[in-house]
């Protein structure tokens, strides 16, 4: 008997984890922002420099969502951020990166009319072409991947010049516990790297910016 009812409450335990563990399919929303420098930045050399900043196209075949975490006990939850605005998202995303690094960087706003707004000697913008970011839970464990690829754009003024570069970074984490949040840490992570990246290939001559690749 008492063996009986030992494995009549682990059936029930059983039931119990899989009807709490199972996905509903539900969206999570991310916002993900700037990681804090882990380098001081005092000043920046061509901080004298404008650098306008464009809403990002979203080029990704599927975007209605960035991905999802799949269930150990079965169904799935879904992963967005911004609310779907990628394009918006990611120009934030820039602005506060190129502000970290002391540029003088901004957004264009819809209130300034042409006339009002001097131009920027760089106008910033790109192509979102892989954002993805998926989990997948074990008996004990959450596997978490994200992917970045973006085409980056920089229009310069002074000579209409427009430099392209296409850059991507990847993270994986595993956690114990899962929380939504785990997700978008590595998200901010990632986007980190990627833009450490665009930092390093760019250099300013003349107020324009070049590729540093161009004057080896």
């Amino acid at each position: 008997m008492k063996t009986q009812a030992k494995w009549f409450i682990m059936v029930f335990i059983a039931s119990l984890g899989v009807v709490g563990c199972g996905g509903s399919g539900q969206t999570v929303n991310f916002d993900p922002h700037a990681l804090p420098s882990t380098t001081k930045v005092t000043t920046n050399p061509h901080e004298d420099l404008t650098i306008l900043v464009e809403p990002f196209q979203d080029k990704r075949p599927q975007k209605t969502r960035l991905g999802s975490r799949t269930h150990f006990w079965g169904g799935a939850t879904h992963f967005n951020a911004w609310n779907g605005d990628l394009g918006e998202g990611m120009a934030d995303l820039a602005l506060e990166y190129l502000q970290q690094e002391k540029w003088q960087a901004s957004r264009a706003t819809t209130s300034e009319t042409e006339a009002e707004s001097a131009p920027a000697d760089v106008t910033l913008t790109g192509d979102i072409l892989v954002l993805e970011t998926n989990a997948k839970s074990g008996f004990g464990f959450t596997d978490i991947e994200v992917k970045m690829r973006v085409a980056f754009e920089a229009k310069n003024a002074a000579d209409g010049s427009t430099v392209r570069m296409v850059l991507g970074a990847n993270g994986t984490n595993s956690v114990v516990t899962f929380n939504p949040k785990d997700v978008e840490e590595l998200t901010n992570h990632v986007a980190k790297d990627l833009f450490n990246q665009l930092f390093q290939d760019l250099t300013v001559k003349d107020r324009v910016f070049h590729l540093k690749s161009e004057n080896l």
